[in-house]
């Protein structure tokens, strides 16, 4: 793709000048306002040669926008905590709020850049399928995303260097070299040819930009943001009109069955349960030590029917475990604020860092149930939530996480004994709302929707455990016992 480039293009930076004071100018500064008045978030990539001014480029480009809601960010300064965690886990929690725009100067594909990184994480790597994946999330969930790859020549990079060198002074010196293009320039050139190549999709395309004229570059770049956002701000727009009009009609062509086949005959008697329970809760404690010392990350989540015992079952894993190396983290709706977002973004902050376990109770398994059922989310956008769920959860597995689902199962009638029970009973009564007997109501339809939403994302690496739990003693000894073999295993592994 590279050589397609014509680096000989030539701008005279008066008429440069004109061009923006003109008109170019002012039509960045509008699509920025347009983008901001139809809620649209904005992210720009800008990646390229190493001194080809990128930074100059961006500052000349908010010259002429509203530096309000207009952040910069570096993947060169992120933090080597940060790092030991799954790749995408900073780009998350820096997603723009809608109507901003915020722009990377080396983003996601810095990494992917190199010849040798030095001291490289192993959970840093990321392979180009991955970056494809993150970006058809973003584009899909409505973000507007530009990227630019800025080329230039190697006489030209070493000339902008010296150039730097001269206008900083003595306060100059490279910075976050952890990998250096100097000498290696044809090898470079291979590796960001095979990256574009890779990562040019149709909802992501790469902008390559003629480097050499930076006055060229800037024209070249500042035209392709005013026509991206104004494209992106027009589909989006559309997307919002025909969300507001659409009728969500759900017609699964697969028909699940799983819930059915679940005997909630099983259960243990009081004496089993206290002994079993001593020992796992026992058992866990030790596990944890051992996957803390290991760097093994355990992420535990939570689903069930109302009533069906999560809180129990939660609170005896917590119990077993050292407080400092756990947390739990309980999801009910989004606010307003969380509403803003991408719908997995709330769930990225809480990614557990090496060592340590983190419980989800309720979880972004909320897309494709409540949402689904309430009517709040378009069918289209559930929909594809099953996939983008499953390359997340991926994403987690790949990255030293150990990643189990749980999902509790009663029938009605216990359901129902377990309601009148909060009722009639004063300590317990603020568990049951009227919202418990409304979903209730919909039995039939959450039904459908899990089994649906266990069918497709059951996975290998992330697998759903149903656990009986008609029993509560039962269901709290499966959810130990499962933890237990899984950790075993994994560190076994190890």
């Amino acid at each position: 793709m590279l050589n397609k480039v014509n680096l000989d293009a030539k701008l005279k930076k008066s008429d440069l000048k004109k061009l923006l004071d003109e008109k170019l100018g002012y039509e960045l500064g509008k699509a920025q306002r347009a983008a901001r008045d139809a809620g649209m978030p904005v992210i720009m990539v800008f990646e390229g040669w190493r001194h080809s001014r990128r930074s100059e480029i961006v500052g000349k480009m908010m010259q002429y926008m509203d530096a309000r809601g207009f952040r910069v960010f570096t993947s060169t300064r992120i933090t080597e905590q940060e790092r030991q965690q799954p790749f995408f886990t900073t780009f998350w929690k820096r997603l723009p709020p809608p109507g901003n725009i915020f722009v990377y100067r080396h983003s996601w594909y810095y990494l992917k850049n190199d010849i040798e990184v030095k001291n490289e994480a192993k959970s840093t790597r990321v392979t180009f399928d991955q970056i494809n994946a993150f970006e058809k999330m973003l584009t899909d969930g409505h973000y507007c995303l530009l990227k630019f790859f800025v080329h230039v020549s190697e006489k030209q990079q070493e000339k902008n260097k010296k150039a730097i060198i001269k206008e900083t002074g003595k306060a100059w010196k490279p910075v976050h070299e952890i990998y250096t293009e100097e000498g290696n320039y044809d090898k470079f050139y291979k590796r960001y040819d095979e990256m574009l190549k890779a990562t040019d999709t149709e909802n992501a395309p790469w902008n390559l930009i003629s480097g050499d004229d930076v006055d060229v570059a800037e024209y070249e770049i500042f035209n392709a943001v005013v026509d991206g956002i104004n494209k992106a701000v027009k589909a989006f727009t559309t997307y919002k009109e025909a969300q507001r009009l659409s009728t969500n009609v759900s017609d699964s062509k697969r028909k699940y069955d799983i819930l059915s086949k679940v005997d909630l005959s099983k259960d243990v008697s009081k004496d089993e349960y206290k002994e079993k329970l001593n020992e796992y809760q026992k058992r866990l404690r030790e596990l944890q030590v051992e996957a803390f010392n290991k760097g093994i990350a355990t992420i535990l989540a939570f689903e069930g029917w109302d009533a069906g015992g999560k809180g129990g079952a939660i609170k005896r894993v917590a119990e077993s475990l050292d407080p400092l190396d756990f947390s739990v983290h309980p999801y009910s709706a989004p606010n307003q604020v969380e509403r803003l977002f991408h719908y997995m973004w709330r769930f990225w902050f809480n990614i557990p860092e090496p060592g340590h376990i983190a419980l989800f109770d309720r979880t972004w398994y909320g897309r494709v149930m409540v949402e689904r059922i309430e009517k709040i989310t378009p069918d289209v956008d559930w929909r594809r939530a099953y996939d983008e769920i499953n390359e997340t959860e991926k994403e987690w597995a790949d990255a030293n996480i150990v990643v189990l689902k749980f999902w509790l199962q009663i029938d009605k009638d216990e359901q129902a004994r377990r309601f009148k029970e909060r009722e009639n009973n004063p300590e317990k009564l603020w568990k049951i709302t009227d919202e418990d007997w409304r979903n209730r109501a919909k039995w039939a339809e959450y039904e459908e929707a899990v089994n649906e939403m266990l069918g497709r994302t059951n996975t290998d690496y992330a697998p759903w455990i149903i656990v009986e739990a008609n029993s509560k003693y039962y269901a709290r000894l499966k959810v130990l016992k499962t933890i237990i073999d899984a950790l075993e295993k994994k560190l076994k592994a190890k």
